[in-house]
């Protein structure tokens, strides 16, 4: 029989670990996360930086689209708690659904070899860039596995695993190379840094996936029912607007901005996303109480939602407040030309602020699915991502890439926000 809860996402995030532990390992996953942008910028040039950072966005952005309709699929089931009203327990859906990522992104992966095998012999001249985007190519099933994990988690609150601890492989791997390559070292030998990385990366996600999700694997590799598969694919198309406005302005800014651009712009991201390490966590402290009540009477749902926005607004603003005022000092670790960018840094700390301001509502959306609305949502933002940095991005290049990033974000959060708030009233009817 299948078993109808999974043990791991009942407990709130971090219940393994005690409160100061966790906070360690946060800060721990923060300081990582900038001393291994800092040991790229300072071993490689700008421009060869940004060639490094374009890799970045082959295997992360390909990944987000091969994974995105399962990935909003299982958020659905772990965060409005489906799995009593399904038989199928999270984590079967999760084994079923990695395998299908694996799979895809695998024939993905043999694809773009073929090509840049036949350019490699069709065009000679580009074997050297050839060379240095090979094993980012090669990381896209291993990325696309290990990202899909750690949203899983992430929906059901474990923040702590799927945010923090699996990026430790990928920076430790980053300052290993920089740390132990000899001086004359090739962009090559970074990049392929990187595909160990992803590897560490993918293999401790389903260690983490197997610890929260435990009554999955047994019954993981049977087949789960084809209305499953059919709800998926009608997933396909948002899950296709949230690439584009999660990647969309990074891959224009990848191909039609120089590479300096593109190292500029990946510093102040990675930056960042310190934010990512910290927040969610507070934030979404007791915020299963709003689910859990949302399918309560209309009453009780709102003062509850509203009372969670007020505490991610509130966390959320205090928190980038003090980055913003340590911008000057953050940026100087980095020394030119990063240092004098930090229009583009407050503008992607905006986008840090809307996503976490959102998020309640957003899981509140998730949990209450609206197909309509969020898909206007989700397009909408994507349209207005990727229309502006694609106008803007040749005269102002990695700082129209962040206005456009942070424009998605808004409408998208914004939408969410009101659609959260609106919905009591829709189930209410009119009076």
């Amino acid at each position: 029989m299948v078993q109808t809860a999974t043990p791991g996402h009942n407990a709130p995030a971090g219940a393994s670990y005690s409160g100061l532990g966790e906070l360690l390992l946060r800060v721990v996953g923060a300081v990582l996360q900038i001393l291994a942008t800092w040991a790229i910028v300072h071993t490689l040039d700008p421009d060869a930086a940004g060639v490094y950072f374009r890799g970045f966005v082959i295997s992360l952005g390909l990944a987000t689209l091969l994974r995105a309709k399962y990935e909003i699929y299982i958020a659905q089931h772990i965060i409005g708690r489906h799995a009593a009203a399904s038989g199928i327990a999270d984590g079967v859906l999760l084994v079923q659904f990695g395998q299908r990522v694996l799979v895809r992104s695998s024939l993905v992966c043999g694809v773009l070899l073929v090509v840049t095998t036949d350019l490699d012999i069709q065009q000679p001249h580009l074997q050297p860039v050839l060379e240095t985007y090979l094993p980012f190519v090669l990381a896209i099933p291993c990325v696309s596995l290990s990202t899909f994990i750690g949203e899983a988690l992430r929906a059901a609150n474990r923040t702590m695993l799927g945010t923090v601890v699996a990026s430790y492989a990928l920076n430790l791997s980053i300052i290993l190379a920089v740390v132990l390559a000899p001086e004359d070292a090739s962009l090559t030998l970074y990049a392929w840094a990187y595909f160990g990385g992803t590897l560490v990366a993918a293999a401790l996600a389903v260690y983490l996936a197997w610890r929260a999700f435990p009554c999955g694997w047994k019954q993981g590799f049977r087949p789960i029912p084809r209305e499953v598969l059919e709800a998926v694919d009608n997933l396909a198309i948002i899950g296709l607007g949230r690439g584009l406005l999660l990647w969309g302005p990074l891959c224009i800014l990848a191909v039609w901005a120089p590479a300096v651009e593109m190292a500029r712009y990946a510093v102040a991201a990675r930056t960042a996303l310190i934010v990512d390490y910290f927040l969610p966590a507070l934030n979404l402290t007791n915020g299963r109480q709003i689910l859990e009540r949302s399918r309560s009477p209309v009453q009780a749902a709102r003062p509850l939602l509203l009372a969670q926005l007020g505490r991610a607004v509130l966390y959320s603003s205090a928190f980038i407040a003090v980055l913003l005022v340590a911008a000057p000092a953050t940026l100087a670790l980095y020394g030119p030309p990063y240092d004098d960018q930090f229009t583009i840094y407050a503008l992607l700390l905006g986008v840090q602020w809307a996503n976490s301001v959102g998020r309640p509502a957003v899981r509140h959306a998730v949990a209450d699915w609206d197909a309509r609305r969020i898909r206007v949502a989700v397009e909408s933002g994507a349209l207005a991502a990727v229309v502006i940095c694609a106008l803007a991005v040749n005269q102002w290049g990695a700082l129209a890439a962040a206005a456009a990033s942070l424009a998605g974000a808004l409408i998208v959060n914004g939408r969410a926000i009101l659609q959260a708030l609106a919905l009591p009233k829709r189930l209410q009817g009119p009076n």
